[in-house]
């Protein structure tokens, strides 16, 4: 179907050899509430400014200009360039706040990835590079887990990396 030949395109695109600088693709999710993040109520953990921090992330990320955390569903900022950023913006970071907002829920990831395998299951034509990507994620999230039990803090995360 359409989606399966765009995913198609996209990995054909994204592992040419003729591309010479590597886009940076990013998903941000800027409705982590304290009570999905182990506290109380529904309140946000972030605020409506903050989304100038993330985009600046990921420009400074684009241009080299900053390292990241390797994890097994892509990169993570690390605490210094964020509370650099943020301070860009007048608002202290604290570190227990990136540690909230940056410690992984494996059980909600895996969750998540296997509604996405589901649906993707369901198109037809769907690169089996997709349903390989998931079980790579599936195996490295799970391995965390057992290691590190379902939630694993961004120190962790770098011990795992080798950073």
């Amino acid at each position: 179907g359409p989606l399966a030949d765009y995913m198609d395109a996209q990995f054909a695109f994204f592992n040419s050899e003729r591309l010479t600088h590597k886009p940076i693709i990013a998903g941000l999710n800027y409705f982590l509430t304290h009570g999905a993040r182990g506290g109380q109520g529904t309140g946000l953990l972030g605020e409506k400014r903050d989304v100038k921090v993330w985009l600046g992330w990921l420009k400074q990320r684009a241009n080299g200009e900053v390292d990241a955390i390797e994890t097994p569903i892509g990169f993570i900022p690390r605490y210094e360039d964020l509370k650099e950023l943020f301070a860009g913006i007048d608002k202290a970071y604290p570190k227990e706040l990136y540690d909230r907002q940056f410690a992984f829920y494996v059980d909600n990831i895996l969750a998540r990835i296997d509604l996405q395998e589901e649906a993707y299951s369901k198109e037809e034509n769907t690169p089996p590079r997709l349903f390989q990507v998931y079980e790579e994620q599936r195996a490295a999230l799970q391995a965390l887990k057992e290691k590190h039990g379902p939630i694993v803090s961004v120190e962790q995360l770098t011990e795992a990396a080798g950073a």
